[in-house]
């Protein structure tokens, strides 16, 4: 079930700059290994949303963003130009995430890394479209993210909720036994919507019977009728899998522990945030298990205490979460594609991005052709939580999953 993760970008600036400089026409770097001074800047676009409740899971990509960054540019950038990254708050708004786009790219931005989320990245991603550019979401896993809705230059580096959903539900069913499954789901994001039915189907494709399917939208503080309807079940279920994000997932959760219900939690991930370890304490936060994009550290691949030495240095702390090394692997897909294309056309660095298989901190992945909906196809990794902590149980490869 496990697979094995080989990580391609070299992180120590010890790295020769060949693995960026490819033979379709990059300039050589100096021998100080910095891009000629007299280059354009090659300038990425970033909207993050650092305001709302997205900023969570915007902020610490954007970090390792402007890590990548620093490492090109200390290898030689990109086609031999320094890579800038300009970038703009999209607050959490939809309206306004699409106008920042429009910003960015009037400021010169020839490609786009899009927010975290679909209903909130949607946006710059069809700014990007209409300009004629790739644009690539941090994190975005609904299946909606990709080549069919937003067009054939837009791309996701997060898994799908296919593939999330899947892995859960394939861990918890083969490896653990569980059998009986209560869904609960938050209504008010296709993300958390899509994640929910995604488990339920392939719980059931498995063998696996959901006893109780609940929802919830966001906005909403007491949790007691949803939980009242679990404890009335005859038989209480193996696993209880919650869809939602914070924060309401916090009191979700916090209120299920609190009242008196042991059975394990599952979900997505969402559930790799640190703040939510800490609203649950460690008396709560015990027997839940979520898939997610990465796990920050030696067990999950080459190269991962390289990062965390950069990122820990650059920033005097180590990342908090899995979500960091996504800003990581769009810049550096990014760089590989844009040499191999030898130009930042987005019909070409697009075909590239089709073309290559790519080997990240976040898994291993191969998107498919924009008639095939750019699904990415990549490894899921699973984490498990017990007093608050977490551990990384393994990556999973899911072969079919469900909707596909």
């Amino acid at each position: 079930m496990f697979s094995k993760k080989y990580i391609l970008f070299a992180l120590s600036l010890l790295v020769t700059s060949v693995l960026l400089l490819s033979a379709c026409g990059g300039a050589a770097p100096t021998e100080e290994g910095a891009a000629p001074p007299e280059a354009e800047p090659l300038i990425i676009g970033g909207v993050f949303n650092q305001t709302g409740w997205m900023a969570a899971y915007d902020g610490p990509p954007r970090d390792a963003a402007f890590l990548a960054v620093k490492v090109l540019n200390d290898q030689g950038g990109i086609m031999g130009r320094p890579v800038e990254l300009i970038e703009i708050d999209g607050k959490t708004d939809p309206a306004l995430v699409g106008t920042a786009t429009l910003q960015l790219i009037e400021k010169g931005a020839e490609i786009i890394i899009a927010p975290c989320d679909f209903d909130i990245g949607a946006p710059a991603s069809q700014a990007a479209q209409e300009a004629g550019m790739v644009g690539t979401s941090l994190c975005a896993s609904s299946p909606l993210y990709g080549s069919e809705v937003l067009g054939d230059k837009q791309f996701t580096a997060s898994v799908w909720n296919n593939n999330m959903a899947a892995a859960a539900a394939e861990w918890a069913f083969e490896e653990k036994g569980w059998r009986t499954a209560a869904l609960v789901t938050d209504v008010a994001y296709e993300y958390t919507q899509s994640l929910g039915d995604l488990f339920k189907e392939h719980w059931e494709t498995l063998g696996g019977e959901i006893i109780s399917d609940d929802a919830y939208t966001a906005g909403d503080e007491d949790f007691s009728a949803q939980i009242g309807r679990i404890q009335a079940l005859p038989d209480a279920p193996d696993v209880i899998y919650i869809s939602g994000v914070n924060p309401e997932l916090a009191t979700i959760l916090r209120q299920v522990r609190a009242a008196g219900i042991e059975t394990p939690l599952m979900g997505g991930d969402t559930y790799d945030d640190v703040e939510l370890w800490a609203a649950l304490g460690s008396e709560l936060a015990n027997d839940i298990y979520f898939a997610t994009h990465s796990w920050l550290g030696p067990e999950a691949g080459e190269n991962m205490d390289e990062f965390l030495a950069l990122y820990e240095e650059e920033y005097g702390e180590p990342p908090a979460a899995g979500f960091t090394v996504m800003g990581w692997d769009v810049v550096m897909v990014y760089a590989q594609a844009i040499e191999a294309a030898g130009t930042t056309d987005g019909a070409a660095v697009a075909d590239k991005m089709e073309e290559i298989e790519f080997d990240l901190l976040s898994g291993h992945m191969d998107w498919s052709s924009a008639e095939e909906g750019h699904f990415p196809n990549k490894e899921v990794a699973l984490v498990e939580l017990q007093g608050a902590k977490p551990s990384f149980i393994g990556w999973v490869a899911v072969e079919n999953p469900p909707g596909r």
